[in-house]
């Protein structure tokens, strides 16, 4: 048997240093690695992880305002021009980054209704795609030409974007979904499902100041709540009456950007009293609530839009310019601005020419 000492089976001072900082050193690396490929982890978004919101309708509806509540921003929105963009994200518990795309359609939904097509036919996952509709309650005679609009645009450039990769599998696996998301919306409590004709796409219908309509006469804003409820039921929409003072208007308002953003729950809650403010969510109204005694097959998009206009007001449509935004103070660029007044100048000088060319060919003639 083979004695050793001491010295020949323990480690040194310095050898036991330096195995100390090798396996720190490991360790380290080791976790640095992993904290990397964490990181890479959270930068990836899943599709699941993206959704889309546009907002549209009424000219200062308040669309902006609506959206900053999102945004949880305090200060006076400026006038949108044309299509504006923004995003809200949120981290969950599980630390996943979720991104909401909003677009603004600015101004009059009638007037730049061909705009709706670019947000729609851009985005590859109209499943995860969701319209608020913001209607203005202060000017009634507009709420049928802005809904009507709407619907009809967007239905056309939704069918647009389908139908330009119609035979791919992509195209018909989306198509699929969208109708997997309305049966969803509607649940199994919704009645007269064989006699409505829902919205591809989640559409939340936001009637705006709702403290002016409070003060129109009892049958005028029981007619207008009536046609209403009977579009909005029959697109299998839900249907939002909202004031900007009201704190609980502005939570539920929160709570629905929340839900079609991010997949929170669905705000609790419905109001079908004409002499309240409306909380309908999809599927949860039906014909006999709304004008018992009439037969559903009479129901349709051009009925209501007769009755609006033979009842309510028709609206006139008037083609107007907007204003320039050149000569908005919040639109100004030093250098465009100075390039802009070079091409007026030049555009002043042409015309000044131009005239006086014309009354020497007078003078000559």
């Amino acid at each position: 048997m083979t004695l050793r000492s001491r010295k020949d089976t323990a480690n040194t001072p310095d050898e036991e240093a330096n195995s100390s900082s090798q396996n720190l050193w490991d360790a380290a690396s080791d976790n640095n690695q992993e904290s990397g490929q964490r990181a890479a982890a959270k930068k990836v978004l899943r599709a699941e992880d993206v959704s889309t919101i546009l907002v549209l309708g009424s000219r200062s509806g308040g669309k902006s305002t609506l959206i900053g509540r999102l945004l949880e921003k305090n200060e006076t929105p400026k006038p949108t021009l044309a299509l504006d963009f923004t995003f809200a994200r949120r981290t969950t518990p599980d630390l996943i980054k979720e991104i909401c795309h909003i677009w603004e359609l600015g101004g009059d939904a009638i007037t730049f209704s061909q705009l709706i097509e670019t947000p729609i036919k851009t985005n590859h996952a109209l499943d995860k795609f969701s319209i608020f509709l913001v209607l203005d309650l202060s000017v009634p005679e507009k709420i049928w030409a802005t809904l009507d609009t709407t619907i009809s645009s967007a239905k056309k450039a939704l069918t647009r974007a389908l139908a330009d990769n119609l035979r791919s599998k992509e195209s018909q696996d989306m198509t699929r979904k969208l109708e997997e998301n309305i049966k969803e919306r509607l649940g199994d409590d919704c009645q007269d499902r064989n006699q409505i004709e829902p919205f591809p796409l989640p559409l939340v219908i936001i009637c705006t100041k709702y403290d002016v309509f409070q003060n129109f006469e009892p049958e005028k804003r029981k007619l207008i709540c009536r046609i209403l409820r009977l579009a909005s039921h029959r697109l299998g929409a839900s249907l939002n009456f909202y004031s900007m003072h009201e704190v609980a208007h502005n939570r539920r308002v929160r709570e629905l950007f929340t839900h079609y953003a991010f997949g929170t729950p669905f705000p609790k809650g419905i109001v079908q009293d004409y002499n309240k403010a409306l909380l309908i969510p999809p599927g949860g109204d039906s014909y006999d609530q709304i004008w018992p005694g009439t037969p559903p097959n009479q129901f349709s998009m051009d009925f209501f839009k007769h009755l609006f206009e033979t009842q309510v007001g028709k609206y006139n449509e008037k083609l107007s310019i907007p204003d320039d935004p050149a000569d908005d103070a919040n639109f100004h660029e030093s250098d465009v601005d100075s390039r802009r007044s070079l091409i007026l100048e030049d555009i002043a000088l042409t015309e000044k020419v131009r005239q006086e060319y014309s009354k020497a060919d007078n003078l000559i003639l």
